[in-house]
């Protein structure tokens, strides 16, 4: 009889267990999805007109159409990037980017802008 009680509470904890594991994961998950959705939410987008590329191949300027004047933004690429198509010097383009706290504008994405 003891042995019975002590196989149903093994095999009982043993049948919880992927359930509590699988909720933690998730629990886990949430926050990094939650951060997504925030820079999502704060990513902003601007088209213009690549005027240099660094050297390194991890920054790129572009001259912005603000009101009646090009104002030049510059923007860093890290490994998130997401570049759809060629762009270089004289493309006009249109980069979705997030501001970061010190100053830098990280590019989400970059593509080509149709003129027509």
């Amino acid at each position: 009889m003891t042995r019975t009680l002590l196989c149903g509470a093994a095999l009982a904890g043993l049948m919880l267990y992927p359930v509590t594991a699988r909720t933690r994961a998730a629990a886990g998950a949430q926050p990094q999805a939650q951060q997504q959705q925030q820079q999502n939410e704060q990513a902003k987008s601007v088209t213009g007109k690549v005027t240099a590329i660094g050297s390194d191949k991890r920054s790129f300027s572009m001259d912005v159409r603000d009101r009646d004047a090009n104002k030049p933004m510059e923007f860093v690429i890290d490994n998130n990037t997401q570049v759809q198509g060629h762009v270089g010097v004289g493309t006009n383009a249109i980069v979705q980017y997030s501001p970061t706290g010190d100053g830098k504008n990280v590019a989400l994405s970059v593509a080509p802008q149709d003129t027509q």
